[in-house]
């Protein structure tokens, strides 16, 4: 019994010491994920994350030490965050031969999406609404990256995204065919969708023609509006529009959520039958102009606002619907189910987008699906709505019917034709706006931008520095300026010649780009003088920037035939905004050009 006891106690012992062994390699164990020759997509994995401290600007070589101490499914739902995110996983081709896979984040909002992959080496891809769409490696709406692997290969993955309206999103990798086969899935689908929304529209504009009804308006307006923000949301437009555009769009989101509030007004006839609620639905459209307001404003506050405050509104609304209106009333009774369609997906969506929910493929598509239900179940109310119309107007109809038979015949045609003559006229209009805007964008892109570098000119740089420093000064906000000149310049001209020196120039401003943040401004205010505005930031995080750029700008060597690569430096002089009322963007560049001559003065390729 003795020894047995002992053998137990030994038995333990050693279980609980080889624990403790393991514990720490299961505790820090990096995500990751094996590629085989049986499988084509992978959707369902572990992901590491970590997110940026504010202030903070982390770029690869910073992240590879940080320890991501957070992990995640690959199906994302973070809701809103100021800070970039990183995420992480670990990929080992575990074949014997090569793999082209293809790396997809399933939405599209999200500003930046950039992709870094590290094996010997470290390869950066660029995608997000900051990435046009013909700029992309994979022309689609959805971030996607090409990412090759040979025999017993291992890459890791880094994922940057931030975003403006909440990240959420799965990363999927997926054969190009699989890849191709999705896309071309999802656009029958959403095709399939507009077209009957299409339809819809159509349907309801020729009886309001006829009717000269404005309820068929605020239908129509509402459908156009929340199609249009279904279209922006998955990505169906973004090849005809930019990052600005793009937010510029999402306010739709209240506009539709107006025109849907006076339908149900003008449906239900609120004002004569059920004022209580009457007077609930014009709050809400008061709340939705504060809405569009604060979006204008401030659009990352606001949309966040919007998603937070239409949760509690369309329960009042649907609550409210149910317990003031008659349920014995067959309008009503159409009403409130499709009242109840657009109130789960609406409410799904926000809570998606602020985290709340964790997010599926399903939940993301489910306001299109359900869109389509309520959509057909509104329909159906206006139907039912003719008909009654109908019946009520039905005695005096027939006894007018002869006489009024040739003159509606008439109508109808001349609406047909105006309705002609409209969609003329309306096209004529879009393309002249159409050429316009183009006009405007080029000319403006002309008037702020330095053909050689790309980089903001004199005058365009001076513009957006003003605002920043006014901003920074009334919300008491650190602001810092660099000046940086290119190092014995003259010397590059007159030794190889200006060809040569447009090459240094061109070189520099790609560097600068590189090695500072999205948020940072940029611009060629002299021949070889550059200045970096850099908001939010105080003198040692902006120090830390600038001696990166000056140490990775000295790193770089220009080709030149018959001559020796020509070797770049910089020197970098740097100043911040004070307490000084009197600061403008002129003392605070004097003073940080004072320092330039500093470092110049001190030997070049350095900052003070």
């Amino acid at each position: 019994m003795k020894i047995q006891k002992h053998l137990y106690t030994q038995t333990i012992t050693y279980i609980f010491m080889i624990l403790l062994m393991i514990l720490p390699t299961i505790v820090t164990a990096d995500a990751s994920l094996t590629l085989n020759d049986k499988d084509t997509s992978y959707t369902n994995f572990q992901v590491d994350y970590f997110i940026e401290e504010d202030g903070h600007f982390l770029d690869i070589n910073d992240i590879q030490k940080v320890d991501f101490n957070q992990s995640s499914s690959n199906k994302i739902s973070l809701g809103y965050s100021n800070n970039e995110i990183w995420f992480r996983v670990k990929i080992h081709n575990n074949t014997s031969s090569k793999k082209k896979i293809v790396l997809e984040f399933t939405e599209i909002f999200h500003e930046v999406v950039d992709l870094y992959t590290v094996s010997d080496k470290i390869i950066h891809k660029k995608n997000g609404l900051q990435v046009t769409f013909e700029k992309r490696e994979i022309q689609e709406s959805n971030p996607s990256f090409f990412i090759d692997f040979t025999a017993q290969e291992t890459k890791s993955i880094y994922l940057k995204v931030s975003s403006s309206h909440g990240i959420f999103g799965a990363i999927e990798l997926k054969s190009e065919k699989v890849f191709n086969q999705d896309v071309q899935i999802k656009k029958y689908i959403y095709l399939a969708y507009l077209v009957a929304i299409t339809t819809i529209i159509l349907y309801n504009l020729i009886y309001f023609f006829y009717f000269k009804d404005r309820i068929y308006l605020y239908y129509i307006t509402y459908v156009l509006l929340f199609a249009t923000w279904i279209a922006n949301f998955k990505g169906l437009t973004f090849s005809f529009i930019n990052m600005e555009m793009y937010s510029i769009l999402q306010l739709i989101v209240p506009l539709f959520f107006i025109a849907f509030i006076l339908f149900s007004q003008a449906i239900l006839e609120t004002s004569k039958k059920y004022q209580k609620l009457h007077k609930v639905f014009n709050g809400i459209i008061y709340i939705a102009i504060i809405t569009i307001l604060w979006m204008v404003i401030a659009p990352k506050s606001g949309f966040y606002f919007m998603n937070l405050v239409s949760i509690p509104l369309l329960l009042v609304t649907l609550i409210m619907s149910i317990w003031l209106l008659n349920k014995q009333n067959i309008m009503t009774n159409i009403y409130i189910p499709a009242l109840a369609v657009y109130v789960v997906g609406m409410i799904s969506m926000a809570f998606l987008a602020l985290g709340y929910l964790p997010y599926s493929k399903t939940l993301s598509n489910l306001l299109v699906f359900v869109s389509i239900i309520e959509i057909i179940l509104f329909s159906i109310l206006l139907a039912y709505r003719i008909n009654l119309v109908r019946q009520e107007s039905l005695e005096s109809r027939e006894q007018l019917l002869e006489q009024q038979k040739t003159e509606s015949t008439r109508l109808f045609h001349t609406v047909g034709e105006k309705t002609k003559e409209l969609h003329r006229a309306k096209k004529a209009i879009e393309e002249e706006l159409r050429k316009k805007i183009e006009l405007e964008k080029h000319l403006q892109h002309l008037a702020s931008t330095d053909p050689m570098t790309e980089l903001y000119n004199r005058r365009a740089f001076f513009d957006i520095s003003n605002l920043e420093v006014s901003g920074a000064k009334s919300n008491e906000e650190h602001l810092t300026c660099l000046v940086i000149d290119i190092d014995h310049f003259k010397r590059i001209n007159d030794t190889y010649g200006h060809d040569v020196g447009d090459k240094v120039i061109t070189a520099v401003s790609k560097l600068m780009v590189l090695n500072t943040r999205t948020k940072d401004h940029i611009g060629r205010i002299g021949g070889e003088e550059f200045a970096v505005l850099m908001p939010k930031t105080n003198s040692e995080a902006a120090y830390q920037i600038a001696d990166r750029l000056r140490e990775n700008i000295s790193k770089h060597t220009i080709a030149v035939d018959g001559h020796e690569a020509i070797k770049i430096t910089v020197s970098i002089g740097l100043s911040t905004l004070t307490n000084d009322n009197n600061e403008t963007i002129h003392t605070l560049l004097k003073r940080a050009d004072t320092a330039l001559y500093k470092a110049k003065n001190n030997g070049r390729n350095q900052v003070c």
